[in-house]
């Protein structure tokens, strides 16, 4: 194992000689590095069970400012200590389990790393503890690092899953602070009023996601693959929104991403009683409340906009 990048570049990251300390890899490394690299410069960092303390020192290497080194097993920490002596940066060593340790942890985190022992995989107590501490800010990004075939977790409301890419049998999650709201819909095609409400709802919330619901009983004009690019040339201009498909319920969509909220535009009252009655079902059998934005134009519509290509009449949308 070695530092990657920054100024300890090719520095050798001694390990134990069993199997007691399951290090990150250097290509798993590498991957997380390239998800947060514009993270690192000035930042706190707190690597929780640190094992060798490799996610830390790369991230001080990189131009991170000062670095909290977390574990309590001394297997652990002897070899954090040698690889540490060759380290000329600030950091600290909390010798104590990662939930005692952030009580002595005085300053805002902006990266946390967690990569726990797998007889201690329980991603929702660990989020719900850095949640109630006095580390996280508005800016912290939380990195997991778990086994792909781990069963799913619960993201605390006040978190949401920002990103999440697998490598092999590794997943990275990249959790942030804020709410996470879905707008969904067919978006057959996507049109202008459409963009108007994600312009609206990151004024309301951290996250917007996006999600074309693929009916496969229907016959869309637009194919999926079409839409999913539209939107996404449609919204470049606008920061932390994702794109998705879901085949299924809003509402299933939603508990499985752990999104509280639904985005819904409305044109004029007979519209708002179909959502109404809609939202209702939603909260209901689903938990999910739905916020109700009025268009800007109404008389942009999907429908609208379908008529006038079958129409081949020119249309802006």
């Amino acid at each position: 194992m070695r530092v990657i990048s920054g100024k300890y570049r090719g520095l050798q990251i001694i390990t134990a000689e069993d199997t007691s300390i399951r290090p990150t890899t250097d290509r798993i490394k590498e991957n997380i590095f390239n998800l947060i690299q514009q993270e690192c410069p000035d930042s706190v960092v707190v690597d929780l069970f640190c094992g060798t303390g490799a996610l830390g020192i790369e991230s001080l290497s990189r131009g991170a400012k000062k670095a909290y080194f977390v574990d309590n097993s001394r297997k652990s920490l002897s070899v954090l200590k040698q690889n540490l002596t060759k380290i000329k940066d600030n950091f600290i060593i909390l010798e104590q389990s990662y939930d005692k340790s952030l009580s002595f942890i005085k300053e805002k985190a902006s990266l946390i790393f967690v990569d726990p022992p797998y007889n201690m995989q329980n991603y929702d107590a660990i989020l719900n503890h850095l949640l109630n501490s006095n580390i996280i800010a508005s800016n912290t990004t939380i990195v997991i690092e778990r086994p792909r075939a781990e069963k799913e977790y619960k993201v605390p409301f006040g978190l949401y899953l920002y990103k999440s890419k697998s490598y092999g049998s590794s997943t990275i999650d990249l959790i942030k602070v804020g709410h996470s709201v879905i707008i969904p819909g067919t978006f057959d095609p996507f049109t202008s009023g459409h963009a108007f409400l994600v312009e609206q709802a990151l004024k309301e919330f951290s996250n917007v996601k996006v999600v074309i619901l693929n009916n496969p009983k229907k016959s869309p004009m637009l194919p999926l693959k079409k839409r999913l690019a539209l939107i996404k040339e449609s919204i470049r201009q606008f920061s932390n929104v994702d794109v998705d498909y879901y085949q299924g319920l809003t509402v299933d969509y939603c508990n499985k991403h752990d999104i509280r909220y639904i985005v819904r535009g409305v044109r004029n009252n007979a519209d708002f009683n179909y959502e109404e009655e809609m939202a209702r079902w939603n909260e209901e059998n689903g938990g999910i409340k739905t916020l109700f934005f009025y268009a800007k134009d109404i008389d942009i519509s999907s429908t609208s906009v379908r008529k006038a290509i079958e129409q081949k009449k020119n249309v802006a949308f």
